[in-house]
């Protein structure tokens, strides 16, 4: 269930509310921009949560959507709350995730603020979206960055040119401090901790840094020791398929986990299944960068076709299916990722 949003800092910034993708720092850091600028509520959710999520938005002036890209299985009900806020508030629809032409077309028509592109982070759409009120505010600046490079999408044009504004170096520090307390808080469950709208009101309200958030130090570190034993298990236990390799882990930092699968097993493709204690698994997928093999696209038609939540980008992609679906899953992505790109 979607956590619910964190008390506004100020009463008289109730009129907006922020819906942005929880599992990662690129939607972390897009609702603390915004969140910086507007302030208001903050709901965090995830791609099979975010319509139930967004029914839970009642009317404020403004509504900001971030990082939450949808499919053919998820679009009907996403419009259908595009359309209720739409008649009682200003709604921007933020996002990087590839969209359906005809998708596009009917949320424009809605009335949305459509501010989409496929070549930079959320993140970074947002700062461009709101350049002139964020560009002097150098830790803003920061935050967009730590969303492009967690995203990997830091060599596009315009995040390319922000991080170029900093010492690299630092940069990664800071993107990786935000990434690992991220994985770390989000262990329990999203739903089930606080913290995670903590973060995003001490990055975009209290204007600190990662590295400055409460305990931050001490996530990224007891991360990057749990890491070592996480590489070395995926090693030992992660199993290759033709075209990819699988793992399964109760972690919820899934795409990082599928990242240590490709290079414990020197594959292209990484696959990784959270197992918890609902009847659905979460699955990230990662492949290596020299990859022509869209997973977003990939994913999407697999999702579809098994009345699932899926989809993502070229080197990153996410779905959740029931239990019983997983080596109709395994199956179908094996045969999907045999047809050359």
């Amino acid at each position: 269930m979607p956590r619910q949003p964190a008390a506004p800092k100020d009463s008289h910034k109730i009129d907006v509310a922020v819906v942005s993708h929880s599992k990662d720092a690129d939607g972390i850091t897009s609702a603390a921009l915004i969140h910086h600028l507007m302030g208001g509520i903050v709901i965090l959710t995830d791609y099979s949560e975010m319509i139930e999520s967004l029914s839970k938005v009642g009317p404020v002036r403004e509504v900001f959507i971030c990082d939450l890209g949808v499919n053919k299985s998820t679009f009907d009900g996403f419009l259908e709350e595009l359309r209720r806020l739409a008649n009682h508030s200003k709604v921007h629809y933020i996002d990087h995730h590839p969209i359906d032409p005809e998708f596009e077309s009917q949320i424009k028509e809605v009335g949305v603020d459509l501010y989409h592109s496929k070549e930079e982070s959320s993140a970074v759409l947002v700062f461009k979206k709101f350049e002139s009120q964020l560009y002097a505010s150098p830790n803003m600046k920061i935050l967009a960055c730590c969303g492009a490079i967690t995203d990997y999408m830091d060599l596009q044009p315009f995040a390319r040119k922000l991080i170029a504004s900093f010492d690299r170096q630092f940069l990664l520090y800071e993107a990786t401090v935000l990434s690992f307390s991220i994985a770390m808080i989000s262990r329990d469950g999203a739903g089930a901790n606080p913290l995670l709208a903590h973060i995003v009101e001490e990055l975009g309200d209290k204007g600190k840094l990662p590295h400055e958030m409460d305990n931050a130090s001490s996530y990224a570190q007891e991360f990057a020791s749990s890491s070592v034993a996480l590489i070395e298990r995926a090693r030992n236990e992660g199993k290759k398929m033709v075209n990819f390799a699988y793992f399964k882990t109760r972690e919820s930092s899934t795409g990082t986990v599928a990242n240590f699968l490709i290079g414990a097993l020197d594959v292209p493709v990484g696959v990784v299944f959270r197992e918890d204690d609902s009847d659905h698994y979460e699955i990230s997928l990662r492949s290596v960068q020299e990859s022509k093999q869209d997973l977003g696209k990939i994913v999407g038609r697999i999702s579809t076709k098994l009345e699932a939540s899926g989809g993502g980008h070229a080197h990153a992609a996410g779905s959740r299916i029931r239990k019983d679906q997983l080596e109709q899953f395994m199956k179908m992505l094996d045969q999907e990722l045999s047809v050359p790109a």
